[in-house]
């Protein structure tokens, strides 16, 4: 390893030579260009206040000539304007001067170009002394004018000057960071060539390598290339590799045969599970339609009972009609509990039906007849409006009369006042329809799609049912091979519509009631 420490702390080395080279020559180029160009600079604006005095001077001195008064009454503001462009001028010699010392070149050169500029100062002054002269005087001094031509030439020559050293010392120090870029790119390239085969080689097959036992390929194995550290480093990582893969492999199998015995325990588990949960869903669903379907039937016959006894001189007719109605119920609260533990020890919940020719009006008044009494006792009526005297179906009449029993109790009980139940039979379409109007307090329009669901009695939840009862009308129904549909307006009333088909061969049509 210490080997290759080394090689890399050479490596290392070599790069940062080849990066610090090119920039160390680059740093000094941009040095000596930006100096020449401040050269430039600070000669070019020296220039220009060679050449703002002399505009000034002239246009002073035409001044003088054209308006005489005007000129000797703002004399000294001229003078005043002189002297601030000599002042302007001499800052920006003095400037040139600090940049001319500051510029590396060598002492000669740099002494030469200092005293060239301190005679340019001292000719400024001369000229400004020359033309503030000619300004107090008659005007025929004019030794300034031949002085400020003098100091712009020499100006106008160290700025060409200057422009064209910097200009060459940028293509010489371009011509040589160009030669030592391709110099030091040639090394570069052969160290990268160096490099990818003794290092990044290497590393790449022991990076994929690495990667493929991560993801679980066990069997792979990396080449034996590079350096010999690298080479020993990719035995090792080869015999490792060996080993993780038997041992993989070993849990491999180990974990097989444990994946298969909880597979088999799950199994059992969820069958175990599912006959739990199908037994338990049954006793939840018979609990919910006993205790729905014989409370209809218990209120009938306590209705019955309370009326026949609260009768004290009822007669014998009375009491007999009472009482049949309570044995009549009883006997079919016996045939629903008979039905629901049948439900209940089945598998899947599903009624038992007898198919039969019946006559819908008849069961529909003899459902009529059971709730007069309940109804009249409570203020309110319940009338058969519109019927045929006969309407024979195929179907089953118990079924067909728990049905209108559930809608009739629903209108009853969702009633906040005295219910008003209205029932009408017709033929309509080949159907038997039953509808059953009241006034009651209506439903909203939001909870109709969701009443004939098990357990839901919408948001105006009034009376104690479960919300059972239009689920179960419904399952009769579609096992009767009929609909049930429901229309409410709220405040208004509901009216449902039982339909029941009828044979083929026809119906016995009788006269409306």
């Amino acid at each position: 390893m210490n080997a290759l420490r080394l090689k890399l702390w050479m490596t290392l080395a070599f790069v940062m030579l080849t990066v610090a080279v090119p920039g160390v020559i680059a740093r000094h180029a941009l040095g000596v260009v930006r100096a020449q160009h401040a050269r430039s600079e600070a000669s070019s604006q020296s220039l220009s206040a060679f050449q703002r005095l002399a505009v000034l001077g002239y246009t002073l001195q035409q001044e003088r000539y054209v308006d005489p008064e005007g000129f000797a009454k703002d004399r000294l503001l001229y003078i005043d304007g002189v002297r601030s462009h000599v002042t302007n001028a001499e800052r920006y010699i003095n400037a040139e001067i600090r940049l001319i010392s500051e510029t590396p070149l060598d002492r000669r050169n740099r002494a030469k170009s200092i005293e060239e500029e301190v005679k340019q100062r001292a000719k400024l002054h001369v000229i400004g002394a020359n033309l503030e002269k000619s300004l107090m005087g008659d005007g025929r001094e004019t030794l300034w004018e031949d002085l400020v031509f003098e100091a712009i030439k020499v100006e106008e020559r160290e700025a060409k000057e200057y422009q064209r050293s910097s200009i060459e010392t940028f293509q010489s120090v371009s011509d040589t960071l160009f030669l030592t870029v391709s110099v030091v790119g040639i090394f570069g390239i052969l160290a990268l060539i160096w490099g990818q085969r003794q290092v990044i080689r290497p590393l790449g097959a022991l990076w994929r390598g690495t990667r493929e036992m991560a993801e679980g390929r066990y069997d792979r194995r990396v080449p034996v290339v590079g350096t010999t550290e690298f080479r020993t480093i990719a035995n090792s990582f080869n015999t490792m590799a060996a080993r993780v893969e038997e041992a993989a492999l070993s849990m491999q199998r180990t974990n097989e045969e444990l994946e298969r015995a909880v597979a088999r325990r799950t199994s059992e588990l969820a069958t175990t599970n599912r006959s739990l949960e199908r037994a338990n869903r049954l006793r939840r669903q018979f609990l919910a339609d006993a205790s729905h379907e014989l409370r209809t039937p218990l209120s009938i016959m306590r209705s019955e009972a309370e009326i026949t006894l609260r009768k004290a001189d009822a007669d014998m007719d009375e009491l007999r009609t009472g009482l049949d109605r309570v044995v009549r119920l009883s006997a079919l609260m016996a045939e629903m509990i008979e039905d629901m533990l049948q439900v209940a020890r089945a598998e899947e919940p599903m009624l038992q039906t007898v198919i039969a020719p019946f006559d819908v009006v008849a069961a529909t008044r003899t459902c009529i007849d059971d709730f007069h009494r309940v109804i009249e006792d409570d203020g309110g009526q319940i009338i058969l409006t519109e019927c045929p005297d006969a309407l024979i179906v195929e179907g089953d009449a118990v079924r067909l009369q728990q049905v209108i029993r559930i809608v009739v109790d629903n209108a009853v009980c969702y009633s906040s006042h005295a219910p008003h139940v209205e029932v009408a039979i017709r033929q309509e379409e080949g159907d038997a329809v039953i509808e059953v109007s009241d006034q009651g307090d209506g439903i909203p329009a939001e909870d109709i799609p969701h009443l004939f669901q098990r357990f839901r009695r919408g948001s105006r939840k009034v009376g104690s049912g479960q919300g059972l009862g239009l689920s179960i009308a419904r399952s009769i129904l579609e096992a009767l091979g009929g609909t049930i549909s429901l229309e409410s307006r709220l405040h208004e009333g509901t009216r449902v519509s039982i339909r029941l088909p009828l044979p083929p061969s026809g119906t016995a049509h009788g006269i409306i009631a």
